[in-house]
């Protein structure tokens, strides 16, 4: 097997698997900034907006921006690896609009109504559509990326490809309403659906929670499931899409001919149906479908707590990644530690004071700021003594600004602070280290934040499929501006002086 290699890049850190071989390796031209960037006019450019008071006035975020002024050695330009974001996702929109809610409402209401424009109206598989599914990819069909992804991919658009988007579409879409006095106008708000239809917010949630209800109702156990029903669909219909990421305590990929469950798509779930039972019986007035889906979510709190939890008398108790099934359809725990658990501190699941609960909790805590699980940057996406964990590898290692960000808000909702402010402050050294809004960086065990310069690619014989392990990240990561920009401003109502721009 012939290895294309640049001649100026040293691999001595490079961890190769069992069944791998290193097939190129090689350094894109480097992007040099001299400043760090403004979270706000990164903001204002994803959303295309002119000032703060137009943020959400021309509709959602898109996903990512390569920066604009650069000071560069070559002067390159931005390669196409930056280019390819530049639309609408789903799952990240509603995160960047939930992420800012308290300083733009306005995004939060026109991102769930144009994407309530967008839900599923059928079933389609293709596109992956299914009746009340929000939207992943949104793209012009005619598009160089659009026509190369439907050729090589067999896609068709807009494309449906997950299984968060719609619990979060939920979450975003109550917890505008509980900001706003406009509530009731809100949900009778109308819009023409991909059908041509008219319909209202209130039959957009309606539909986005039979979606859910339908989805726990076939799984046997009552789970959120992913599958691709698509032989070249997105294999993880979760955020950490790679394809490795879902994997066993001994490196071996799960099972993608059978669903795979993942922790935070259950908990951002079971937030979702109690935001929904809340609105439904506060706002209109509706105690019995209200009563319906508390019942629903009693159930699946349940099944998280029995199906996801992991005892183990080394490492303490924790929450596996979630779950696969073998070929004969037996559930299957995955074992690894990853800042995917952190999820459940940003949730209602581990509120109370039941004493498993407190138990559990301050076990994830303890996870989330081990040696293992820590970094310079915020908190690794695998755990480094697990197998798979590379400090470059997309979701197997690095750290993910937005991913710290939410897990450092659960920390605060229940009142540990310190921690939550410490990974605060480590958030916004990483902007100022890079001069990037970067999608992630690097999470090895240096003292400094830094970036993947390098691109390397591997086959592994074991899957027969290429795999690239490590690439430079977006340089203005929607998420990560929407995190920036939220911290920045949370600590200026604190009082605090800040040394970076707004």
């Amino acid at each position: 097997m012939t290895i294309e290699q640049d001649e100026k890049i040293t691999l001595s850190y490079l961890k190769l698997l069992p069944g791998e071989e290193l097939l190129r390796a090689y350094t894109p031209d480097r992007r040099y900034f001299d400043t760090p960037p403004s979270s706000l006019n990164q903001i204002l450019r994803l959303t295309r907006a002119n000032h703060d008071s137009e943020i959400g006035k021309y509709g959602p975020s898109i996903a990512a921006l390569a920066l604009e002024t650069v000071t560069l050695e070559k002067d390159p330009d931005a390669p196409d690896h930056l280019r390819l974001y530049e639309v609408v996702f789903g799952r990240d929109s509603l995160r960047v609009a939930i992420d800012l809610i308290t300083s733009y409402p306005e995004l939060a209401r026109t991102t769930v109504l144009e994407l309530a424009k967008l839900q599923g109206t059928e079933y389609n598989t293709r596109r992956e559509e299914e009746p009340g599914r929000i939207v992943h990819e949104v793209r012009d069909e005619n598009s160089p990326i659009a026509l190369q992804l439907s050729l090589e991919r067999g896609w068709g658009w807009p494309y449906y490809g997950t299984v968060d988007a719609t619990p979060e579409f939920i979450r975003t879409l109550t917890a505008y309403c509980r900001r706003s006095e406009e509530n009731t106008g809100f949900l009778a708000e109308e819009y023409v659906d991909k059908t041509g239809q008219t319909r209202t917010i209130a039959y957009a949630l309606e539909s986005a929670i039979m979606w859910i209800e339908q989805r726990l109702k076939s799984n046997p156990e009552g789970l959120i499931e992913f599958k691709s029903v698509l032989p070249m669909g997105i294999e993880n219909q979760v955020w950490k899409d790679s394809w490795d990421s879902y994997h066993h305590q001994d490196g071996t990929i799960a099972n993608h001919n059978q669903g795979i469950a993942s922790i935070e798509v259950q908990v951002t779930t079971y937030d979702a149906l109690i935001d929904a039972a809340e609105l439904l019986e506060n706002v209109l007035d509706n105690r019995p479908r209200a009563a319906e889906l508390r019942a629903t979510a009693k159930q699946l709190k349940q099944t998280i707590m029995d199906l996801f939890w992991v005892e183990d008398d080394q490492k303490g108790g924790y929450f596996a990644l979630g779950t696969d099934r073998d070929d004969h359809g037996n559930l299957r725990q995955l074992r690894i530690r990853t800042s995917n658990m952190g999820h459940t501190l940003n949730s209602r699941l581990l509120e109370g004071a039941d004493p498993e609960i407190v138990r559990r909790r301050e076990l994830v805590l303890d996870h989330m700021l081990s040696p293992e699980m820590l970094n310079v940057s915020g908190i690794r996406t695998l755990a480094s003594d697990e197998l798979r964990f590379r400090p470059g590898a997309y979701h197997n290692g690095s750290v993910w600004l937005w991913d710290t960000h939410h897990i450092a808000k659960g920390m605060r909702r229940l009142g540990y602070t310190e921690a939550a402010n410490d990974l605060d402050q480590r958030l916004l050294k990483v902007v100022a280290a890079t001069n990037l809004l970067p999608e992630y960086v690097r999470g090895d065990d240096s003292d400094y934040p830094s970036t993947n310069h390098n691109i390397i690619d591997v086959y592994d014989r074991n899957y027969e499929r290429e795999n690239r392990i490590e690439q430079p990240p977006q340089e203005v990561q929607a998420w990560t501006a929407a995190a920036i920009l939220a911290t920045k401003k949370r600590l200026i109502r604190s009082g605090a002086i800040l040394n970076l721009p707004l």
